[in-house]
């Protein structure tokens, strides 16, 4: 399921599929390391759709061998028409862009059993959570329709990348809402960038950056103004890093691909 075809970073995607309607080819199942019962999490994505092609994934509770007894959380469908849908014909829908990478995220809160979509940023809505198993896995299946009644199924043919999985159990709503407001350009880099604080100030903040085994390459003080920017160097290998911002109990994290 590695393609080459769309990459959003570096070269390469998960390119889940069918061979029309019916005819299911691909489900993959992404595991967390345990199934949670409390707390508040965050699934980050992008999602390439191509014209004329519809995707589909959901989240939900403890995976069961087989899916028989599976709970499903909450399922997000991306029609043909570029239009998308959640868990029923014609509910919640939103807007997409085919053709084009779409970031996704889905917040699970299990303590209000509540899961928010958002599309490209935007808040589609705030939906029912339906697994009473908690939040286990999420499960991205080669699945289409033609548009959000779900009336019609289609050919799937769709990518994803950049998968994260973040943990917001104990962290205040405007920690999360700070990370919108930092920008990191240019991403890709060849090392050389430039963080921009949008509107949000930091005196005397720490800077590091991590690789994707969690090792610290980078370290520095900063102060940022509303609308200020830093630049730093980063003479590391090609890869994807993650930068983090903090001061005080206020966190900021981005994540960078480094091509030279």
């Amino acid at each position: 399921m590695v393609s080459s075809s769309y990459a959003s970073s570096l070269a390469n995607s998960i390119n889940i599929k069918n061979g029309g309607a019916g005819v299911y080819e691909n489900d993959l199942v992404m595991l967390n390391p345990s199934t949670y019962t409390i707390g508040k999490y965050e699934v980050k994505m992008k999602i390439y759709v191509p014209a004329n092609y519809g995707g589909y994934f959901n989240i939900g509770g403890a995976w069961v061998s087989g899916g028989t007894g599976y709970q499903y959380g909450i399922d997000v469908f991306f029609n043909s028409d570029g239009t998308g849908n959640v868990s029923t014909p014609s509910n919640g829908v939103f807007s997409y862009t085919m053709d084009a990478w779409n970031d996704v995220s889905v917040i699970i809160n299990l303590a209000t059993t509540t899961a928010e979509l958002k599309i490209n940023t935007t808040s589609v809505g705030t939906f029912p959570w339906g697994a009473a198993s908690g939040f286990g896995c999420m499960d991205i299946f080669g699945v289409g329709y033609s548009n959000a009644t779900n009336a019609t199924e289609i050919a799937s043919n769709f990518y994803v990348d950049d998968v994260e999985l973040w943990n917001w159990t104990g962290v205040g709503i405007e920690e999360n809402n700070l990370n919108s407001n930092f920008n990191i350009a240019p991403n890709p880099s060849n090392g050389n960038i430039t963080i921009y604080s949008g509107d949000v100030s930091f005196d005397n903040s720490n800077l590091t950056v991590l690789d994707i085994t969690g090792k610290v390459i980078f370290k520095d003080n900063l102060s940022f103004g509303v609308h200020e920017s830093n630049s730093i160097n980063l003479n590391v290998v090609d890869g994807i890093y993650f930068v983090n911002v903090m001061a005080g109990k206020e966190l900021v994290t981005k994540k960078i691909s480094i091509r030279n």
